[in-house]
């Protein structure tokens, strides 16, 4: 069935979302270490679920506890998320943000294809032709796209960079699995407790590393923009991507994420004020239309 107008609307804030995310967390990992970087802005982000949960959803948090089940899915993916943001931020302060937005673009078929080992839903979508022709088209927009923009500087740290990148993806998809079995699970507990717990796993990490001093020596005006990103990034990067995962499931997930290297331009050109080709231009539409394909937006007439 086509998306309705919500889904539409959630889809749209979600790829938005991320993209300013993206740039966001690119300026911060110049500044931070990874793992004071993690534990301060999940932290933050926690516990402002936690409040939130505490005010709306008790009944979910009481669910929660009483389930050993629930509990162990959640810390596992605390720690998924932890080591899968870790090798991220490595990833992207070596590389770049559209560098490391292409790695979600070249790592869909493989996710699409581990969601359809394990889940009849997720089968059932990609054998409709119009699905493969649309992300074909995505795809090869999406490259097109960072192609022309000529803002992949393949340097010293490049490939090392890159590894950490295509790590972190192969962490994501074993993490996105997790959460798809847990949809009895309220997205907001789930992104709390996971924020908790890569939280804390990431300032234990800090700790043992002698790094953790380097909080304190941050100037007020980055530490403050820490905080803020991250409670930002709570609500754009996990608890939106949950929520997709849960109610659309994985492969729409998947196609959505093909659109990261257009949204993470649009916002780097209007934050930074990089340029935009007309090239650039032509792609993107190229990517849209294909995702629309995708995602069954475009209807096509049956002869």
């Amino acid at each position: 069935m086509p998306l309705s107008h919500q889904l539409i609307f959630t889809n749209l804030l979600y790829v938005l979302g991320i993209g300013l995310n993206i740039v966001l967390l690119r300026f911060l990992s110049l500044h931070f270490d990874p793992l004071n970087n993690n534990g301060v802005r999940f932290l933050v982000g926690g516990l402002a679920l936690l409040l939130l949960i505490l005010w709306k959803f008790r009944s979910s948090l009481t669910q929660f506890v009483r389930s050993p089940k629930l509990i162990a899915i959640a810390l596992f993916v605390g720690l998924m998320m932890s080591a899968n943001m870790y090798f991220w931020l490595k990833g992207v302060k070596i590389t770049s943000a559209v560098t490391a937005s292409i790695f979600g673009v070249l790592a869909m078929p493989f996710g699409v294809i581990i969601a359809a080992l394990f889940f009849k839903d997720e089968r059932e979508r990609i054998k409709n032709k119009r699905f493969w022709f649309g992300s074909v088209l995505t795809i090869l927009g999406s490259l097109g796209f960072v192609w022309y923009g000529k803002t992949i500087s393949v340097g010293e740290g490049f490939v090392l960079g890159s590894f950490f990148l295509f790590l972190s993806i192969i962490i994501r998809n074993i993490q996105n699995l997790v959460v798809k079995f847990s949809r009895e699970l309220n997205v907001f507990t789930l992104s709390c407790v996971t924020s908790l717990t890569t939280s804390i796993s990431s300032l234990l990490l800090s700790l043992q590393a002698g790094k953790i001093d380097e909080i304190f020596a941050t100037p007020s005006w980055l530490l403050f923009t820490l905080i803020a990103v991250g409670i930002y990034a709570i609500v754009a990067g996990m608890v939106l991507t949950f929520h997709i995962i849960q109610t659309q499931g994985l492969v729409t997930y998947q196609v959505l994420e093909l659109l990261m290297p257009v949204s993470t331009a649009i916002i780097a050109y209007i934050v930074l004020g990089e340029r935009i080709s007309m090239a650039q231009m032509g792609f993107a539409c190229v990517v849209i239309f294909g995702s629309s394909v995708a995602l069954k937006l475009v209807k096509f007439k049956k002869k």
